[in-house]
Protein backbone atom coordinates (compact mmCIF):
# COMPACT_ATOMS: atom_id res chain seq x y z
CA UNK A 1 0.00 0.00 0.00
CA UNK A 2 1.31 3.38 -0.53
CA UNK A 3 1.38 6.44 1.47
CA UNK A 4 2.13 9.69 2.05
CA UNK A 5 2.69 11.98 5.26
CA UNK A 6 -0.12 14.01 6.28
CA UNK A 7 1.78 16.94 6.87
CA UNK A 8 3.18 17.15 2.97
CA UNK A 9 -0.40 16.69 1.22
CA UNK A 10 -1.73 19.37 3.22
CA UNK A 11 0.75 21.96 2.17
CA UNK A 12 0.44 20.96 -1.38
CA UNK A 13 -3.50 21.21 -1.46
CA UNK A 14 -3.14 24.93 0.48
CA UNK A 15 -0.71 25.75 -1.97
CA UNK A 16 -2.57 24.27 -5.12
CA UNK A 17 -5.63 26.09 -3.13
CA UNK A 18 -4.04 28.88 -2.36
CA UNK A 19 -5.99 29.40 0.48
CA UNK A 20 -3.53 32.33 1.76
CA UNK A 21 -4.72 34.34 -0.87
CA UNK A 22 -8.02 33.82 -2.70
CA UNK A 23 -10.62 35.93 -1.05
CA UNK A 24 -13.22 33.75 1.47
CA UNK A 25 -15.61 34.55 3.98
CA UNK A 26 -14.21 36.20 7.23
CA UNK A 27 -15.58 33.09 9.47
CA UNK A 28 -13.84 30.47 7.25
CA UNK A 29 -11.22 28.21 8.67
CA UNK A 30 -10.02 26.84 5.63
CA UNK A 31 -7.19 24.04 5.50
CA UNK A 32 -6.81 20.76 7.93
CA UNK A 33 -8.80 20.86 10.69
CA UNK A 34 -8.54 17.93 12.34
CA UNK A 35 -5.54 15.51 12.10
CA UNK A 36 -4.64 11.46 12.04
CA UNK A 37 -1.44 9.95 13.53
CA UNK A 38 0.71 11.67 10.17
CA UNK A 39 -0.35 9.04 7.35
CA UNK A 40 -2.56 9.10 4.51
CA UNK A 41 -2.90 5.45 2.39
CA UNK A 42 -6.28 7.01 0.34
CA UNK A 43 -8.85 10.01 0.06
CA UNK A 44 -12.56 10.34 0.27
CA UNK A 45 -14.42 14.10 -0.78
CA UNK A 46 -17.42 15.04 0.05
CA UNK A 47 -19.25 18.47 0.31
CA UNK A 48 -20.05 18.42 3.88
CA UNK A 49 -18.38 17.33 6.78
CA UNK A 50 -21.48 15.51 8.84
CA UNK A 51 -21.50 13.66 11.29
CA UNK A 52 -22.94 11.01 8.99
CA UNK A 53 -20.47 11.64 6.20
CA UNK A 54 -17.70 10.86 8.88
CA UNK A 55 -19.17 7.61 10.39
CA UNK A 56 -19.44 6.20 6.42
CA UNK A 57 -15.69 7.10 6.14
CA UNK A 58 -14.93 5.80 9.20
CA UNK A 59 -17.29 2.27 8.76
CA UNK A 60 -16.03 2.07 4.87
CA UNK A 61 -12.26 2.73 4.51
CA UNK A 62 -9.07 2.27 5.43
CA UNK A 63 -7.73 3.22 8.86
CA UNK A 64 -5.51 6.40 7.24
CA UNK A 65 -8.14 7.22 4.76
CA UNK A 66 -8.20 11.41 4.31
CA UNK A 67 -11.73 12.92 4.09
CA UNK A 68 -11.61 16.35 1.83
CA UNK A 69 -14.63 18.67 2.09
CA UNK A 70 -16.00 21.81 0.52
CA UNK A 71 -17.99 22.77 3.71
CA UNK A 72 -15.54 21.60 6.61
CA UNK A 73 -16.80 21.47 10.25
CA UNK A 74 -16.50 25.14 11.54
CA UNK A 75 -19.02 26.02 8.22
CA UNK A 76 -21.88 28.52 9.09
CA UNK A 77 -20.10 30.55 11.99
CA UNK A 78 -18.95 27.53 14.09
CA UNK A 79 -15.67 27.58 15.55
CA UNK A 80 -13.47 25.61 17.17
CA UNK A 81 -13.28 25.57 20.90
Amino acid sequence: MRTAQLDEVVEFLDEYLDIDNIPDAEAALNGLQVENSGTICGFVTAVDASQQTIDRVVAECDRGTMLVVHHGLFWDGLQPT
